[in-house]
C-alpha cells in the first residue's frame, strides 16, 4: 500500500498474523495508510466491503486446503459489485479470471501487488460491472443448492442400487 497513491488498506478483523502486520505497519509508517478494525458484525462488514475501491484475496496455497478454497470474502466482494484482486489460488482466480471481475497477481511481490492494484483503480469499478453481474448472477445459493441436490440424489441411488 505504501506504493500505491491515494489509497488507504483497510484491514478489518484478526488473524494469526495481525500482531505482526501492525508492527510492520508502525515500523513503516504507514498508520495513515492502513487501517486496523477488529471483528464486527457481519452487516457491519459489508458496509466497509460496499465503501471499497477493490477487494483483495490473497491467500497462499501453501496447504491442499489454500490451494482449493473459496473464501466467503469473495463472494462478499461480487455481491457488494467490488472488484477483486487475487493471488494464484486455484478456485479464486479461476472465477476472477471466468468473469473478469478483477485481476490476478502473477506473484505476491510488493510491486506486483502494488501494480495489479493500479491497474484495478485505474480501470474502476464500472469495467468490471458486467462480470461482477454475470458472478452474482451465476454464483449464488439458489443455482447451487441445485448442484448439491443432485449429488446427493445421485450418490442416494448409487447407495440403494450399487
Amino acid at each position: 500500500i505504501a506504493k500505491i497513491e491515494n489509497a488507504v488498506l483497510l484491514i478489518v478483523g484478526n488473524g494469526d498474523v495481525l500482531p505482526q502486520l501492525k508492527a510492520k505497519a508502525q515500523d513503516e509508517n504507514l498508520a495513515e495508510k492502513i487501517i486496523f478494525v477488529d471483528r464486527v458484525p457481519y452487516a457491519d462488514l459489508l458496509q466497509y466491503t460496499h465503501s471499497a475501491d477493490a477487494g483483495l484475496s490473497l491467500d497462499k496455497d501453501t496447504n491442499i486446503n489454500y490451494k482449493y478454497s473459496l473464501p466467503n470474502k469473495l463472494f462478499d466482494y461480487i455481491f457488494c459489485d467490488i472488484p477483486v484482486l487475487s493471488s494464484r489460488v486455484i478456485e479464486v482466480a479461476g472465477i476472477v479470471k471466468r468473469f473478469n471481475i478483477g485481476e490476478v497477481a502473477a506473484d505476491f511481490k510488493a510491486e506486483t501487488i502494488a501494480e495489479s492494484m493500479e491497474k484495478i483503480i485505474r480501470k474502476r469499478k464500472h469495467f468490471y460491472a458486467d462480470g461482477l453481474q454475470r458472478a452474482r448472477a451465476d454464483l449464488n445459493w439458489e443455482k447451487e443448492k441445485n448442484v448439491l441436490v443432485d449429488f446427493y440424489s445421485r450418490l442416494k441411488k448409487e447407495i440403494e442400487y450399487g
